[in-house]
């Protein structure tokens, strides 16, 4: 049997521009499924809680189904209400602003089909589009993140257009409610490893006004983007904060350490740079063990296979070199702590004391580590979906 293509349209007061987008969806239903192949394409509008005239003039095209929010509840709630009633086995949407074309729902479905790929996002930022500049900057800036962040290609992360296979849908809760729906969906495909491709779509100036705020929902944008990354891949969060601190702390201490070769000692001002650098090593490390810790705990929780630190030999290689810093620490102020217990007083100079108390913060840090990863071992790994 021929699969159904389910188009849902949201719309939140956009009276000026309903009855154009229904009457174009409603005109591309056949040559859609002619060239498609398909069994059939219904039109479903989910009318957002609108207060001005859009549900009366939607409810005047009897061949779409409209389903109505009586409040607003959102753009990505809207969308997930149209998914939830959508029969097809492919669901498209396009915004109710009248900016995409429902005849490019071809060259996506054409396009999911061939790639065998989950979702195909339409392609907004060509030669041909009508998107106002400060939006491409920062479609092209989230696109640019999400890639390097997830490892696939992306050019367009917040397309409103798009097909996916509605098998899908349920792998990819929880989305946000609000306008960054779509860059948290194409964020949650990509990190559960869904094949997304990429199609040209044609993009025209919208009809009324624009509902997005450039910087409220742009950080809003990246904090989705975020987050999602995050709780499928931590360490590429935690990672590079780490490195970054650990990198910051090598090249502020260079100065000390060279001067004390060349000179044997430490001059006083530079207690306050040493501070510094200790702070940021121990920081560094933190950011690290913590990265780890969530990627272990992510990978646990998602059922992906054993990685290196999963073996008993890198383990044990972590919890060395943590009892082997804690113990150099200690050693090195061994005379500074058993004066401190007999006087009160400490004689020695105060390198002493941070370059053990350095050693003795990231080797507790590698030792937590190491205990955590032996316990994280002993969870039981549940099947990938």
């Amino acid at each position: 049997m021929s699969e159904r293509l389910s188009i849902v349209i949201p719309a939140y007061n956009e009276e000026d521009a309903i009855d154009d987008i229904l009457r174009r969806c409603l005109e591309a239903r056949a040559p859609l499924a002619r060239e498609l192949g398909l069994a059939g394409v219904e039109v479903v509008l989910v009318n957002d809680g609108s207060r001005d005239k859009t549900l009366e003039k939607a409810g005047k095209w009897t061949e779409a189904r409209v389903v109505s929010h009586p409040v607003n509840r959102g753009y990505g709630a809207a969308l997930m209400t149209g998914f939830t009633a959508a029969t097809g086995e492919l669901v498209g949407f396009l915004d109710a602003d009248g900016t995409c074309d429902p005849l490019a729902f071809k060259g996506l479905v054409t396009a999911l089909r061939a790639e065998k790929a989950d979702m195909a996002v339409g392609l907004r930022l060509h030669g041909g589009s009508h998107m106002p500049l400060v939006r491409v900057i920062g479609n092209k800036f989230y696109a640019a993140l999400l890639t390097g962040l997830t490892g696939q290609s992306f050019t367009d992360t917040a397309s409103g257009m798009r097909v996916f296979k509605k098998a899908m849908l349920p792998r990819m809760a929880p989305l946000p409610t609000g306008l960054d729906f779509t860059p948290a969906m194409t964020a949650r495909v990509a990190c559960m490893g869904g094949r997304i491709i990429e199609s040209p779509i044609p993009y025209a100036e919208r009809t009324g006004d624009s509902k997005l705020s450039v910087i409220g929902d742009g950080f809003r944008f990246l904090r989705s983007i975020l987050s999602i990354v995050f709780a499928y891949f931590p360490l590429k969060v935690f990672g590079p904060l780490g490195f970054a601190n650990l990198a910051a702390a090598a090249a502020y201490g260079l100065g000390p350490v060279r001067f004390y070769l060349v000179s044997g000692h430490l001059q006083e001002d530079m207690i306050y740079r040493l501070l510094t650098v200790l702070t940021l090593a121990t920081a560094g490390a933190t950011f690290l063990a913590f990265g780890l810790l969530a990627q272990k705990a992510a990978d646990a929780a998602l059922g992906r296979p054993a990685g290196y630190l999963d073996r008993p030999g890198p383990r044990a290689a972590v919890l060395l070199a943590g009892v082997a810093l804690w113990l150099g620490g200690v050693t090195l102020n061994a005379r500074v702590i058993a004066e401190y217990a007999a006087t009160g007083r400490i004689s020695a100079h105060w390198s002493y004391v941070l370059t053990g108390s350095l050693a003795v913060l990231c080797g507790t840090v590698l030792v937590s580590l190491a205990v955590a990863l032996v316990g994280f071992s002993r969870l039981p790994r549940p099947e990938r979906p």
